[in-house]
């Protein structure tokens, strides 16, 4: 065996796989144990895994309302919060791997996918592996992401994060490229669409200042235009099957997501708290990626580009504080929630324009790139490890069964997504019985994701041990449909009996639900056809060059 060759293969050019493999050591030393990493939350989240897995091992792995919540009276989680990641560690958990590690391997392949999402993007802008390195390296370690993941848990925001720069190197293509590759902005949004909403918000914003610093060009060349016009409207069919059934809920009832008040003033930061490498902060490490700028006298285009995310990143964070007028503006932002959740899209647009500052500078110095990697990953190391020290969200072990106490069941953070009038510990505590309009209670039996009662011939109707969603249908013995609607006590689904006896109950979902799944399958499918058609067309005429 020629061990020699084979090293070369495990060290790759300029030290890729030796770079990478250190930056994972350092961003995964907390998952090292068999305890469960704690956050903010991560029970939610956690819950919304075991709530996938359920309902795979049933043979329903796409519900719309998972029902394990509130001790089976069910929560439109997945109607909300974009699944699309976390079927990874619902998978795994139905193949009967613990809690514990099945987050913390679906950490690891988030952390993975993020390094090389930021490694790719840069390279195919800068064409240079070591700049490309060194944003991912930054990228990977920088506060706010290594915050995201281990004190706040936040699940849809460090998912997200791994589309940024696809949305990032989308811009440099309409910008600097004449828009020759939409597709790689197409994938860019459809991923943050479905892992974030709040964070699809942060780069449509972006989009939209990159189209505002670019409008002399996009308008002397009308094409670009249309293609991103092109690009948004397959996206968001694409997409449709998430954020169109979303809408419909949202319309159908009251939900108490209206009710929330998010001081957004009191929130948000002081100046310094900025450059903090603390809780909420974006930290100083990224801020210092951007400084060799000051020495760099090159014009280029990437350099041009790195200025502009570097403006965006700076305005992006100083978004975050008292510059930005959060009291007045607060009534239209309140789905924001917190100001400082602007730091994600300033860490990433600072990490790529960081590298390629930093590589432009050592190059124009004949300092070996090798050097500046290294450098860079022993500052991003001490950034990452002092973010650690501080984090006292300590760790804890989750049992296979511990979703199995129902008031467990009921930890949703501020339960937005409830209908208004729905009191959360009176769901878990009556999940066993339906109550007909008399007052009176009766058990009802469950089965997957429907409940079957028995009702009281005297009865008008029963309020049912469902949370009400538009959709629940109800039926008697003999496939009769009964009537339904969300007038039921505590938000419960109300089923008029109409004489019946025997009434199953269940979720059937909405003709919109149907038709935004199959038109965002369709579009799917004919982009699936097209890009093989292209490739097949191209191979051909690569063949017929070459018989020439």
């Amino acid at each position: 065996m020629n061990l020699k060759k084979y090293g070369k293969i495990f060290a790759g050019k300029d030290g890729f796989w030796q770079v990478f493999l250190i930056t994972m050591l350092i961003a995964c030393l907390p998952l090292f144990t068999v305890n469960c990493i704690n956050g903010h939350d991560v029970i939610y989240h956690l819950l919304r895994i075991e709530a996938l897995a359920e309902g795979i091992r049933e043979g329903l792995p796409f519900l719309r309302v998972n029902v394990l919540f509130f001790g089976g009276e069910g929560y439109a989680s997945s109607m909300f919060y974009p699944d699309t990641l976390t079927y990874i560690p619902a998978m795994l958990r139905a193949a009967g791997v613990g809690i514990n590690l099945s987050y913390h391997i679906f950490v690891a392949v988030t952390i993975v996918l993020g390094f090389l999402s930021a490694y790719f993007c840069t390279k195919m802008i800068t064409l240079n592996r070591q700049s490309a390195l060194i944003t991912a390296v930054i990228f990977t370690l920088c506060q706010y992401h290594i915050e995201d993941i281990y004190t706040r848990s936040a699940v849809g925001e460090y998912t997200a994060m791994i589309f940024i720069p696809l949305v990032i190197y989308g811009i440099w293509d309409f910008m600097f490229k004449d828009c020759e590759k939409p597709w790689i902005l197409g994938i860019g949004m459809t991923g943050v669409v479905l892992c974030h909403t709040l964070t699809t918000v942060f780069c449509v914003g972006l989009c939209v200042l990159a189209v505002l610093f670019s409008i002399k060009k996009i308008m002397a060349k009308p094409s670009i235009i249309l293609k991103l016009i092109a690009t948004a409207v397959i996206v968001l069919l694409i997409t449709a099957y998430y954020w169109l059934p979303m809408i419909e809920q949202m319309n159908s009832q009251v939900l108490k997501y209206t009710q929330d008040s998010f001081d957004l003033n009191y929130e948000k930061l002081l100046l310094k708290d900025v450059f903090g490498n603390a809780y909420n902060n974006a930290g100083w490490a990224v801020f210092a990626a951007v400084l060799p700028r000051v020495f760099i006298k090159s014009k280029k285009n990437i350099i041009k580009f790195a200025d502009m995310c570097t403006v965006m990143g700076i305005l992006f964070a100083l978004c975050t504080t008292g510059f930005f007028p959060w009291g007045r503006l607060a009534r239209f932002l309140g789905f924001i929630q917190f100001p400082w959740r602007l730091f994600i899209a300033a860490s990433a647009l600072l990490a790529v324009a960081g590298g390629i500052y930093i590589y432009e500078y050592v190059r124009s110095r004949s300092i070996p790139g090798e050097m500046a990697v290294m450098a860079v990953v022993l500052v991003m190391t001490v950034s990452a490890i002092g973010n650690f020290e501080s984090n006292d969200q300590g760790y804890y072990s989750y049992s296979g069964d511990y979703f199995s106490y129902a008031p467990y069941t009921a930890e949703v953070i501020g339960g937005e997504w409830l209908p208004v009038n729905a009191e959360r510990n009176k769901l878990v505590k009556d999940a066993g019985v339906a109550y007909t309009d008399n007052g009176s209670e009766i058990s009802v039996t469950r089965e997957k994701n429907e409940l079957r009662v028995t009702a009281d011939e005297r009865s008008k109707y029963l309020d049912v041990p469902f949370v009400y969603y538009k959709g629940y249908a109800a039926e008697d013995s003999e496939g009769r449909e009964l009537k339904v609607s969300g007038d039921g006590e505590n938000g419960r689904v109300r089923v008029y009996t109409q004489g019946a006896g025997e009434i199953r109950v269940f979720y059937k979902g909405t003709t919109l639900q149907l038709l935004s799944t199959a038109i965002s399958a369709a579009v799917l499918i004919l982009l699936i056809f097209a890009v093989l058609y292209k490739s097949r067309f191209i191979s051909n005429i690569s063949a017929l060059k070459g018989n020439k």
